[in-house]
């Protein structure tokens, strides 16, 4: 069950790294000689793909882009592309690589937790014995016989093992330290 919520977690993770790498593309006027600015996500990627006007668009000195936008000005009025994936040759694969890593992650994650599960669930083992280990310092540091059987009777018995072992470890101070 672990493994199907880590395959659904690695489509959306795929596909996030898809958006991220979209495209677009708008016509940006400069309206009577002015200062026009045309908002879109460019990812810092734009390209001048047709020139409408008659008058000049020199990257630099008619139009330009910023993260935010194109802007255009001097009569310029063009046809742009912008985002990864059309402009300048990008093929989107570090967007690719970025996904499929954090994908393995995730994976990775859910059949270690799958795993844990399968086992009797390594993490509630150790804090059944962690409780065992404190339980058993407390009751050794404060004077009293061994009351394993009082404490042990408020655990699940999948668990007794771990909370006996780490009681007794705590109660006779074998020195050890318990799991963290």
């Amino acid at each position: 069950m672990g493994v199907s919520r880590a395959v659904a977690a690695l489509l959306i993770v795929s596909t996030s790294a898809l958006t991220i790498a979209q495209t677009g593309g708008l016509t940006c006027s400069s309206d009577d000689g002015g200062y026009r600015y045309c908002r879109a996500d460019t990812q810092n990627q734009v390209q001048l793909t047709r020139q409408i006007s008659g008058s000049r668009c020199e990257q630099g000195y008619s139009w330009g882009y910023d993260p935010r936008g194109i802007w255009v000005d001097r009569g310029c009025r063009a046809q742009f592309v912008y985002g990864r994936g059309r402009s300048r040759g990008d093929d989107n694969t570090g967007a690719a690589i970025a996904g499929g890593i954090l994908g393995a992650l995730i994976l990775g994650a859910a059949v270690a937790a799958a795993k844990d599960n399968e086992n009797g669930g390594d993490r509630e083992r150790t804090n059944y014995y962690n409780d065992g280990y404190r339980m058993g310092r407390q009751d050794a540091d404060n004077g009293r016989r061994n009351f394993y059987q009082w404490w042990s009777e408020r655990y699940p018995m999948k668990y007794e093992r771990d909370f006996a072992a780490g009681y007794t470890d705590g109660y006779n101070n074998n020195g050890r330290r318990p799991p963290r």
